[in-house]
């Protein structure tokens, strides 16, 4: 049979990702503090956009609405991008287990693109420009709590202690009060404490000044008996009664000098090698509080962004303006369709955010009445299927938005958590109440009859979870608890 060249028609179907839908997921990740630093350049930039309080301030006759500036006067094939997030597949940018935190590129540099686009340059990379910023001390502690902490229950506490810091870095919070207004014991509470003094900067959640310089000399491994005393009287110390310190410490002078050198080289306000300014203000996208019939009511914050619209009276007036000149004209239609594009943007982004904190809190309606305790298991593709979205939509929008409830602040991501398995078929015990279940009997243990992991696992079973003494020493090992044999020892000592 002889090959010839032949011409076919074919129908198929492919899902694109246009530059606008890439734009919109990147506002969509971005954090408050970002969008609103984007939306600044952009009203800086474009002669079109206006804030609200702007406008109205001008016209007190009317009082109009984002809503009445959805669009300018003419449509264009730009003016109406597809930016439905609905539409986003799961691509190398997606992270369906953890949650990206880095950002694809700025407004600007799409609006600078897009004569870029309508020429030769056709692969333009919109993914190249990356927005940077210093990491503040925030950013720092919850990346350290995401590696240290594997219990989506200790997570949601540290995030919660991390709002007690003050400019210096001292924990000023009451870890029993902390307990009551997260249902939780107080105990619980001072254990994420104590796993908080290990992070970075050395010294961070002391409670005290000579906590804070034991805390870094621990790290320097210069914290002896000694100078352990020698905190405990800092204020002889400050006082320079050298003569009364050596006498009560028992200590000759060459080492008393010596320890004030060691304390001199320790930072007193650790929190403050990061830019206080640009750091640990946290913006809730979204409230949650009882209505009057003691039902959960989920409401964007409208104060976190800028308000913009469009003038369409200056609209009018320049495009009558620009139509003799060629240039003139396609500037003001650029301008125009970057304009209504990013007003689309925002709506759909509060939109999405709105509808998945809703979801969030129906799911996890006990954790608001119960506390920390009635945290229960959620992946990404329960909220996902329940509003209608991909996973990597999910992802993106709960990474660095914040929801402020009568527990306190915390950042979306962390209402999700695996399940585990019971003999019953039910999977509606979290991996987190049930890591709280083999530290309770361990805490609880006979020191005589010190449990194994075999033994816990069988005691699980008989609560009817299915947990695997392979699982259970690896929840074990998570929470940083060592094995029967050397708890074993460590009580015969005691």
């Amino acid at each position: 049979m002889a090959i010839t060249p032949k011409l076919e028609i074919k129908q198929s179907q492919s899902l694109l990702m246009t530059p606008q839908l890439k734009q919109a997921i990147n506002l969509l990740q971005m954090s408050n503090l970002e969008l609103s630093s984007v939306i600044e350049q952009e009203l800086a930039s474009n002669p079109l956009l206006e804030r609200e309080e702007d406008f109205l301030a001008q016209d007190d006759t009317k009082e109009q609405t984002i809503d009445d500036y959805d669009s300018p006067t003419e449509t264009t094939d730009e003016a109406s991008p597809d930016i439905d997030l609905g539409n986003t597949f799961d691509d190398d940018g997606s992270d369906r287990e953890g949650y990206e935190t880095s950002n694809d590129y700025d407004w600007q540099d799409y609006a600078k693109s897009k004569d870029k686009r309508n020429s030769a340059e056709e692969d333009y990379d919109f993914f190249e420009q990356k927005l940077s910023s210093p990491k503040t001390l925030f950013q720092h502690l919850s990346e350290q709590i995401e590696i240290n902490f594997s219990s989506p229950k200790e997570k949601l506490i540290a995030f919660r202690l991390m709002s007690f810091l003050d400019e210096s870095g001292y924990f000023r919070g009451d870890t029993k009060k902390i307990a009551a207004i997260l249902h939780t014991q107080e105990n619980n509470i001072k254990q994420v404490l104590e796993k908080l003094k290990e992070l970075e900067p050395s010294g961070i959640f002391a409670e005290s000044l000579s906590e804070c310089i034991a805390l870094q000399l621990k790290d320097k491994d210069r914290l002896d008996i000694k100078i352990q005393e020698l905190l405990q009287n800092l204020d002889l110390l400050a006082q320079k009664e050298y003569k009364q310190l050596q006498k009560k410490l028992n200590i000759s002078d060459e080492d008393l000098k010596e320890m004030i050198a060691d304390i001199k080289s320790t930072n007193p306000k650790p929190a403050l090698e990061y830019d206080i300014k640009a750091t640990d203000y946290i913006i809730p996208d979204v409230f949650v509080r009882r209505n009057k019939y003691g039902e959960f009511i989920v409401e964007l914050n409208s104060r976190s962004l800028p308000r913009i619209l469009i003038d369409q009276r200056y609209y009018k007036e320049i495009k009558h303006l620009s139509e003799k000149n060629k240039e003139a004209k396609r500037y003001i239609k650029n301008q125009s369709s970057s304009a209504n594009f990013l007003i689309r943007a925002l709506h759909q982004r509060a939109d999405t955010i709105l509808r998945i904190s809703e979801e969030i809190v129906k799911s996890q309606h006990d954790f608001f009445e119960k506390g920390i305790e009635g945290l229960k298991p959620m992946a990404l593709k329960d909220i996902a299927d329940a509003v209608e979205l991909h996973e990597s939509t999910v992802s993106r929008a709960t990474v660095n938005k914040y929801m402020h409830t009568p527990l306190g602040i915390f950042e979306l991501k962390y209402f999700f958590s695996a399940a585990a398995g019971s003999y019953s078929g039910d999977e509606n015990q979290s991996t987190t109440a049930i890591k709280h279940k083999i530290k309770q009997m361990i805490e609880n243990e006979d020191p005589k009859k010190v449990l194994s992991d075999d033994k816990i696992s069988e005691l699980l079973a008989r609560e009817g979870l299915k947990v695997a003494r392979r699982t259970v020493a690896k929840y074990r090992e998570s929470m940083k608890i060592a094995p029967s044999s050397e708890r074993k020892r460590e009580k015969r000592k005691i």
